[in-house]
């Protein structure tokens, strides 16, 4: 009975993301990245052991989703106005 609840719960809170979850994934890696960089500056606080390569690399990969996600929201969108696509 646990499972079925928490799996109902799972996929309300999923459908109600939808269109969001892309902006958290970008956020998220940019954040991730801020804080290699942070763990670069004061390496005392232990808090993410990354280079200065991966910390970048992350953060800009962050930023790239971002933008990709806003692109194929867009198409998305187009798609719907044409009634050329389910807009899924």
């Amino acid at each position: 009975m646990k499972n079925f609840i928490l799996t109902r719960l799972l996929r309300y809170i999923g459908k109600r993301l939808d269109g969001h979850k892309t902006k958290f994934a970008g956020v998220g890696s940019i954040l991730y990245g801020i804080l290699g960089i942070f763990g670069i500056m004061f390496p005392d606080l232990k808090v993410v052991d990354l280079s200065l390569e991966q910390a970048i690399g992350i953060l800009l990969g962050g930023l790239a989703v971002l933008g990709l996600g806003g692109k194929v929201e867009k198409i998305k969108d187009v798609l719907k106005e044409n009634g050329n696509g389910s807009g899924q």
